[in-house]
């Protein structure tokens, strides 16, 4: 499940990609202009950048656009090695299998009768070689060069242009872009609402509420640039990525990071019962969940940096003979492992240490009574499973969708959703578990009761728990003195139930005399030697 959070904000580059002999195939979703409007039909066109040689006569790049769907149409079947040979071979010339006319060319079946038009072309100088593709009809295209193999050890540089109707943003991402949008709206909204309920109860907040609303702030302005992350991709028709992009795309994912990280470690103190249960842990606790979640935004923000210079939409194998194009971070396992697998364990560990810790602190207060108390951390355990229902939910959609058809059939309709349930899903996701978390939290008239409570727990033979508030106040180098989220002593001046608060603000007894205060010792049980009259003033 929080695997997935790790995902919220992931932007494809824009839909311009170079296609190299070692990286020789693109494919990716395309709308047409009825599907997703826009000022312009959408098109693929080509820009050849460098040959395999210098001698571009005797080396044209074989370049060849279909859709998807129309691969079946493509290329021969050898009976004997069991392989499909997409590209016209010497071998196949004397096999008969294609014809000495299209030597070091893509075949293409001659009774096609694809969805779509399979367009072929030689490509023999510099530039654009006046070649345009018009797509027509929504679906995942393909792109693939092909270079004679005599025609040197040099790798050639083709530069493929998917230009859809409304911009330069991948289809499969252009869903993100109003969805991001209202989703920023929404959480504008939320906080207007909170912060409100913040004003009213301003003088009764605890420290936990303030952060939970500096939090909020947080939460929406990120919310804003990711938003705007995606409207500046679209925007933006240069290749490559500008240098302002890339800044902004790696802040962007820094904030992305340190949301993930924070909130894992938020909700893991949380669980342990830090702010109501009590005042604050102890100090080596809180450093482990502090050196955890800087491991955890160490790891996330390179993973969430590649994230974003990734492209979630190209199939898991080459659909030709070439190879695929390596512009993503699929291409490199080792680095896929090195990134993730510390994360993934990250996670794993985060994930455990919340559950037990919450488990842990329900049960101590079950066994204490504290009802109030209970109650909160019992619909914090509901919310989070609740959450693992809605992830278990769009896994169990995703899976549907791939395995309820062949795979032809599977990549044209997952392309559209793909995205949309492995990003913004979450996000929504999130978004419902926060808006729970700050509601089970939310400012009350009686919030304050929370850190005012004397209901703190104690040990089973009756002594007085380590973690009582007078014995932190009397061990403060014992106990971590950040992230104090209800540190009773800053909040003495705000307690409405504090005997010398109401003394200096009570107005003055009118009768008093000031010049002689009425003695109010007879109240007070003090020593007699303070008070005993000395035994000769009586004999006097």
């Amino acid at each position: 499940m929080l695997l997935t959070f790790l995902l919220l904000a992931v932007a494809c580059v824009a839909e311009k990609v170079e296609l190299t002999s070692s990286a020789a195939e693109y494919c990716t979703g395309m709308y047409s202009k009825q599907d997703w409007g826009g000022p312009v039909d959408p098109f693929i066109k080509v820009d050849v950048k460098r040959f395999g040689s210098d001698d571009a006569s005797h080396s044209p790049l074989s370049l060849i656009v279909f859709e998807y769907r129309d691969l079946d149409y493509i290329g021969v079947h050898d009976n004997h090695t069991g392989k499909t040979h997409y590209v016209c071979t010497p071998e196949l010339v004397q096999e008969a299998q294609c014809s000495s006319d299209q030597l070091d060319q893509f075949i293409v079946l001659s009774n096609t009768s694809g969805s779509n038009l399979i367009s072929t072309a030689q490509l023999t100088e510099l530039g654009t070689n006046g070649y345009s593709y018009h797509v027509a009809n929504t679906g995942y295209y393909c792109v693939a060069v092909h270079a004679p193999k005599h025609s040197g050890s040099d790798s050639f540089s083709v530069i493929v242009n998917f230009h859809n109707a409304y911009g330069n943003l991948p289809a499969s991402e252009i869903p993100k872009l109003p969805l991001y949008g209202l989703l920023a709206v929404v959480y504008a909204v939320c906080l207007s609402v909170y912060l409100f309920q913040v004003f009213k109860h301003r003088s009764e907040l605890l420290l936990l509420q303030k952060y939970l609303a500096g939090f909020f702030v947080f939460l929406t302005v990120e919310n804003i640039l990711v938003w705007s992350l995606y409207d500046v991709e679209n925007n933006n028709k240069k290749f490559p990525i500008p240098d302002g992009i890339k800044f902004y795309i790696s802040f962007v994912s820094m904030l992305n990071a340190f949301r993930i990280s924070f909130s894992l470690f938020l909700l893991l103190i949380i669980s342990l019962g830090y702010g109501v249960v009590y005042p604050k842990l102890q100090r080596n606790v809180m450093n482990k969940c502090k050196l955890l979640a800087a491991a955890h935004f160490v790891v996330s923000t390179v993973y969430v940096w590649f994230s974003y210079y990734s492209s979630q939409v190209q199939p898991s194998n080459t659909t030709t003979n070439t190879s695929k194009a390596s512009s993503t971070i699929e291409s490199n396992s080792w680095l896929v492992i090195a990134v993730t697998l510390p994360l993934a364990v990250l996670l794993v560990v985060f994930y455990f240490l919340i559950l037990s810790s919450l488990q842990k602190t329900v049960k101590l207060l079950a066994e204490k009574k504290q009802i109030v108390k209970l109650k909160m951390y019992r619909n914090l355990f509901k919310l989070i499973f609740f959450s693992m229902l809605l992830m278990l939910f769009a896994l169990i959609i995703n899976i549907v969708l791939v395995f309820n058809d062949s795979l032809t059939e599977s990549i044209e309709r997952l392309w559209k959703f793909s995205d949309v349930l492995t990003d913004f899903w979450p996000a929504c996701i999130y978004f419902i578990v926060f808006i729970g978390l700050a509601i089970i939290w939310r400012p009350t008239d009686s919030s304050y009761l929370l850190a005012a409570s004397s209901q703190i727990p104690t040990t089973d033979n009756g002594e007085i728990d380590p973690e009582e508030p007078q014995e932190i106040y009397n061990n403060l180098d014992q106990f971590g003195n950040e992230f104090e989220f209800d540190d009773l002593r800053s909040l003495d001046s705000d307690n409405p139930f504090d005997d010398r608060a109401a003394t200096e603000h009570s107005p003055e007894d009118p009768f008093r005399d000031p010049e002689h205060k009425p003695d109010s010792d007879h109240f007070k049980i003090d020593d007699e030697d303070e008070h005993e009259v000395p035994r000769e003033d009586k004999n006097k």
